[in-house]
């Protein structure tokens, strides 16, 4: 694979898969910022096939993308290969990449040729469901238009599970990938703050062994993209099945976010039940404790730390935005365009 031509001492490959929703842009962006550094003490972040600040060129080529990926993210495994090989010196001990779209369902028959002959660890972030189902919907109101599933999150989380069965099958995920490169070679790490200290960065480094090497490193910055509260979210939901020209929709949805009317501390999370929340745990909890226990070590089976939620009588949905809040927003991104 990486150094089938120059015959240098073949290098550890480290594959981080994500997965979505477990701070891994965030971990990327850091990876890529301190490459430099990683690669004065032989962990190499290579600039091949990087697309941002993942890997897409490379996880595409190998296959691993959906059909609506950009068609210049699949190139040749020559071409690659070349690539790596100009980076890779002798004092490279390791090598990571990083593309959450090796999640996608796809054969593993490209991935193990390019990888043949090297040692591989495969790097997995777990992530709670009840905050995992709602960050996804957070995110794809921002980035969906004219989403196929009803509005809110129960909407969202019904659809994605009609749609694919497996969609946030953990053990079903992680044991594809063990049954491809041997479970010793699996790393899962759940994706918690409590878990995460001081920093995913550090977390992550020291998962592949490179504790050591943090004091030659920068301190991972806190993440920018805080979470926008639930009224945001909801007509940023709104605007995304209005059928407009992309300016017209882009100004609502920038509105949408400026504008953010009603309780601004609340989040996401509290657009479900509790109780809600609560089921989505607890209809995963023999795939926690299996992982837990056959991967993680863990005698009691407990993969997640964070206290589960619990019944609140109190328990308000955030009401939707009005006719007056919502005609606002549309008032407002027409003067930005000057209409």
């Amino acid at each position: 694979m990486i150094n089938y031509i120059l015959k240098k001492p073949k290098p550890e490959v480290v594959l981080h898969i994500g997965m979505n929703k477990t701070g891994t842009t965030a971990l990327q962006s850091y990876l890529m910022r301190s490459s430099d550094l990683l690669a004065r003490q032989g962990v190499l972040y290579p600039r091949t096939g990087l697309i941002g600040a993942a890997h897409y060129g490379i996880s595409a080529t190998l296959g691993f993308c959906n059909s609506s990926a950009p068609k210049e993210w699949i190139t040749s495994l020559k071409k690659i290969r070349r690539g790596l090989e100009s980076e890779i010196t002798s004092h490279t001990k390791q090598v990571i990449f990083s593309s959450e779209d090796f999640l996608l369902n796809k054969p593993f028959n490209k991935l193990k040729e390019f990888l043949e002959g090297y040692p591989v660890k495969i790097v997995v972030y777990l992530r709670r469901h009840d905050y995992w189902w709602l960050s996804g919907y957070a995110q794809a109101v921002k980035m969906k238009y004219l989403p196929p599933w009803q509005r809110g999150p129960y909407g969202f989380i019904n659809f994605q599970r009609k749609k694919n069965v497996r969609y946030g099958d953990y053990r079903h995920l992680v044991d594809r990938w063990a049954e491809a490169f041997g479970h010793e070679n699996i790393i899962v790490r759940p994706y918690e703050q409590e878990q995460n200290l001081p920093s995913l960065a550090c977390d992550f480094l020291t998962a592949v062994g490179h504790k050591a090497l943090l004091k030659h490193l920068p301190v991972m910055e806190h993440r920018d993209n805080v979470s926008l509260p639930a009224r945001t979210i909801q007509l940023l939901d709104i605007f995304q099945r209005v059928e407009a020209d992309v300016t017209t929709r882009m100004a609502l949805l920038e509105m949408a976010k400026q504008i953010a009317p009603g309780n601004a501390d609340t989040d996401v999370i509290d657009m479900v039940k509790p109780e809600f929340r609560a089921k989505l745990i607890d209809e995963n909890q023999e795939s926690y404790r299996y992982i837990a226990q056959k991967y993680l070590g863990r005698v009691d089976g407990q993969l997640f730390y964070e206290p589960l939620p619990v019944a609140d009588s109190g328990w308000r949905l955030p009401p939707w935005p009005t006719h007056e809040e919502v005609a606002q927003c549309v008032v407002n991104a027409m003067a930005t365009q000057r209409y």
